[in-house]
């Protein structure tokens, strides 16, 4: 099969919906690297074309950028040997982007490329793209979410000398297999990779999982944890939907079909899962303990009447496996070489910004600032003439859209709405009309259709009728008499949640609301900022609902709760969250400490701080200690702070409390930041909140960290450290 007939067979979406001369480009620049380069003529045919041909990583924007990476990277990988060219263009990708919190979308390489910075998906996506485009065979892998934190992560695996190989995107290190996430990678319960097409090579790919539009996923978790075989039994053809308490709600990890035998057969990691079945409107769920059980049954059944109150349960994570540390010398290389590629990336992005061109743009520069790489195209959308909407219209858009939308498609928009401009108030005409996008799809001007509800509003705003999807849980909804309602009527009840004094739940961390499709739990969207007081009012459509509730403990398991009701047409419903709470000793979850320098002395607990001088975490943290007053010094527990700098102990809050607290010892590591990034990664705190906070036991582990600040910590930390010490 051509490398032409292999993209059209592989990705027929893509084949429709990309231009014919992209997919020629790609395939002409594949067909030479697989004649020109050593190590792509080497691989198999099917290595060749589902990790060097294919373009496509997972859900990003296809672009056309073979041939721009290959022209930048060649000549720094010609001539390496396969891992040292490996390191290389990870390196050269660290040069060009860095991790930064974005939407949803998954924007192309080329962008990524151009901007600068991206989601862990997309860098993963930047990095394997840059590979390919030099021949050497790479994959995306991905954990859809951890166990033991509300988060997920992706990663790149090459095939290096015959052997898969790991490596974080954007994150060199100086030997491969290793990643910030080697730890909480050891804690998955599902690691996949994606191919697209004909797929045979059970060894080269790993057991396929299942399928999702062009892809196949394959089960990759037993190169990275400890695993065994699940087996679930229910009715055949039924649904199987594996699921793991994330944010407060059962998120799908796979989603399976029963076989003949109404058998479902998963390798996964050793913590629990929730198993749910459907078939035909009857369902069956069950909390399945990996630790002890090994799968369970799922006996299909009409859906019952919600039982009266909150039922509790316990979500356990895997245990972590920790990594060998790296070496002090090995350290120092990683610090060199990514100061190297801090510093030449943020000098690129630095010259995206052109002062001169955006002063032609009065009160716009925030826009072109923001478009990075992009800000040729927005500046020429810009000054084409003088109409307002055009800044309008970029305001509509997401800080992504503004990196990587052409300004042609922009000026599609601006004329496909201009006939109906000034007859809608200036807000609704803008967002829910003149806007290109509706949800999370690629940008286009709607010549191509569109699937589903995303496809409904763009058929609805070329019709001049604004539109847009309710941001509750996508529903059509269109502007009439004065308001936003559902393109097709429904029935609706109220219903308001209480919380109780003292606590203020997080939506998608503490709690979340999920309706029955009739196939499966739809989780719905709620804002912090919707609680007027104790309670949230909400107008929702009749039917069958899901509360959840969860804690999260340091050792990653949750102390959770969940609630069924019914809401009936035009009925009001009260329900009062439920919060479990926990003990001092559920907090305590020792585990290793990968810490070299600095360690606390042998045979004394200890209260390790990582301090942020002068931010204001850092600055509440410091007056909850200094309030613990003595009760919190008179404790056996060594105090240790680290700081960024020499110095930083003569700022005042820091330099009060230290006056009180003669015993406390000061550290001044070198690599700080590397200290905080690896500490938080390995004991699931986020390293980009400061202050880092851990409390040691005698044998020198971590028996509790935290990262940023809580009302309460300082006493918190008190009863921890007490009850560590034996006091």
């Amino acid at each position: 099969m051509d490398e032409l007939s292999f993209l059209q067979t592989a990705l027929p979406e893509d084949w429709a919906a990309y231009p014919r001369a992209l997919m020629e480009a790609l395939a002409q620049h594949a067909a030479r690297l697989r004649r020109t380069v050593p190590w792509c003529a080497a691989l198999s045919e099917e290595a060749y074309q589902q990790y060097v041909l294919c373009p496509r990583v997972n859900d990003e924007d296809l672009s056309d950028h073979r041939a721009l990476f290959h022209s930048l990277l060649w000549e720094r990988v010609r001539g390496l040997d396969e891992e040292e060219a490996v390191q290389q263009v990870n390196c050269w990708c660290q040069e060009h982007a860095s991790y930064q919190a974005q939407d949803g979308r998954t924007a192309s390489p080329l962008t990524v490329f151009r901007c600068g910075s991206g989601r862990c998906g997309e860098e993963s996506a930047f990095l394997v793209a840059a590979l390919r485009s030099v021949g050497l065979p790479a994959r995306q892998v991905y954990a859809p979410r951890w166990s033991h934190c509300d988060d997920n992560h992706a990663w790149v695996e090459v095939l290096c000398h015959g052997r898969w190989r790991f490596l974080g995107a954007c994150e060199p290190e100086p030997v491969l297999d290793r990643g910030w996430f080697n730890t909480a990678a050891s804690r998955a319960m599902l690691v996949h990779s994606r191919t697209f097409g004909p797929a045979e090579d059970t060894k080269l790919h790993g057991p396929a999982l299942d399928r999702q539009g062009q892809a196949v996923r394959h089960n990759q978790t037993a190169r990275y944890a400890p695993v065994k075989t699940y087996t679930f039994r229910t009715q055949p053809g039924a649904k199987v939907s594996l699921e793991i308490l994330n944010e407060s709600r059962l998120i799908p990890i796979a989603q399976l079909e029963a076989d003949a035998g109404g058998r479902v057969q998963v390798e996964l990691g050793i913590g629990d899962v929730h198993a749910s079945a459907v078939r035909d409107g009857w369902y069956a769920e069950t909390l399945c303990r990996g630790a002890s059980e090994d799968g369970a049954v799922l006996a299909l059944a009409p859906p019952e009447d919600p039982a009266q109150g909150w039922t509790e349960f316990t979500f356990r994570a895997p245990a972590p496996v920790p990594p060998v540390p790296l070496t002090g010398a090995q350290k120092q290389a990683r610090a060199r070489v990514r100061a190297r590629g801090d510093r030449l990336r943020q000098k690129r992005l630095a010259g995206f910004y052109d002062p001169e061109q955006a002063g032609r743009c009065p009160g716009c520069e925030d826009l072109l600032r923001e478009a990075r790489g992009n800000f040729a195209q927005i500046h020429a959308f810009l000054t084409r003439d003088a109409d307002p909407l055009r800044e309008a219209l970029l305001r509509a858009l997401s800080a992504k859209d503004l990196r990587d939308a052409p300004a042609e498609l922009l000026e599609h928009h601006l004329r496909r709405a201009a006939p109906w401009a000034g007859r809608f108030p200036q807000e609704v005409y803008v967002s829910a009309l003149l806007n290109p996008r509706v949800a999370l799809e690629r940008l286009t001007d709607w010549s191509m259709p569109l699937p589903g509800a995303v496809g409904a509003v763009a058929r609805l705003r070329g019709r001049g009728v604004p539109s847009r999807l309710r941001p509750r849980d996508g529903v059509v909804e269109i502007w009439r008499e004065g308001a936003f309602t559902p393109f097709r009527a429904e029935q609706t009840g109220q219903a308001v949640f209480l919380r109780r004094a003292g606590e203020e739940p997080l939506y998608h961390r503490n709690w979340s609301l999920s309706r029955w499709a009739g196939d499966g739990w739809q989780d719905l969207l709620f804002s912090d900022g919707e609680w007027q007081g104790a309670f949230l009012p909400a107008q929702l459509p009749a039917g069958r609902y899901r509360i959840l509730t969860a804690l999260r403990l340091p050792s990653g398991d949750q102390f959770a709760a969940r609630r069924t009701f019914l809401l009936a047409p035009g009925e009001e419903k009260e329900i009062a969250l439920y919060l479990r709470g926990c003990e001092t000793a559920d907090l305590i979850a020792p585990r290793a400490l990968p810490l070299v320098d600095g360690r606390p002395r042998a045979g004394r607990c200890a209260l390790l701080f990582w301090l942020e001088e002068g931010a204001e975490p850092t600055e509440h943290l410091l007056n909850e200690l200094t309030a613990a007053g003595t009760a919190l010094r008179a404790l056996p527990a060594e105090p240790v702070f680290f700081l960024r700098r020499r110095g930083a102990e003569r700022q005042r809050t820091l330099r009060a409390l230290l006056a009180g607290w003669p015993g406390a010892r000061l550290e001044y590591p070198e690599d700080w930041d590397d200290q905080v990034e690896s500490l938080a990664r390995c004991l699931d705190c986020d390293p980009e909140r400061p202050p880092l906070t851990v409390v040691c036991t005698r044998d020198g582990r971590a028996a509790y960290a935290a990262s940023g600040y809580r009302v309460g910590e300082g006493d918190l930390l008190r009863r921890i450290a007490a009850l560590l010490c034996g006091s």
